[in-house]
């Protein structure tokens, strides 16, 4: 009787990792058609857009050509690049050569450089009093 209910056992947990087996596999299968299709659709989404911003711009390039308008006033010309706004030039940064090591960027205050090599500068101990 001992044998009989420990064959029975192990049969009941070998159909139960079966089953759940076979319940992950579908559920793998599941998502992955999940996130294809998702993909397919947000692909899909992204060319309408570009079709959409396309007819826009040369709608508005053919709408408002109009020579009596500056460039720059042209609605037409609103219009950014799919790839972005172009960035904005940027000032040089005066800290970037500190980090190098590179101090040929700066030079002294010439407010307080001599004017004539017998003149004391302002950082001069001397300067003022004569």
């Amino acid at each position: 009787m001992k044998r009989r209910t420990s064959d029975h056992r192990s049969h009941e947990l070998e159909a139960l990792l079966t089953d759940l087996q076979s319940r992950h596999e579908n559920y793998q299968n599941d998502v992955r058609s999940h996130f294809e299709h998702s993909a397919q659709l947000v692909n899909e989404m992204t060319q309408r857009y570009r079709e959409i911003h396309e007819h826009l711009r040369t709608g508005a390039q053919v709408l408002c050509n109009d020579p009596k308008r500056a460039r720059e006033d042209n609605p037409a010309n609103q219009f950014v690049g799919l790839s972005g706004p172009a960035p904005e030039p940027q000032e040089p940064n005066p800290y970037a050569g500190i980090e190098s090591g590179d101090f040929s960027y700066y030079e002294p205050p010439r407010d307080y450089a001599t004017k004539d090599p017998l003149d004391k500068g302002m950082l001069d101990e001397r300067y003022g009093f004569k």
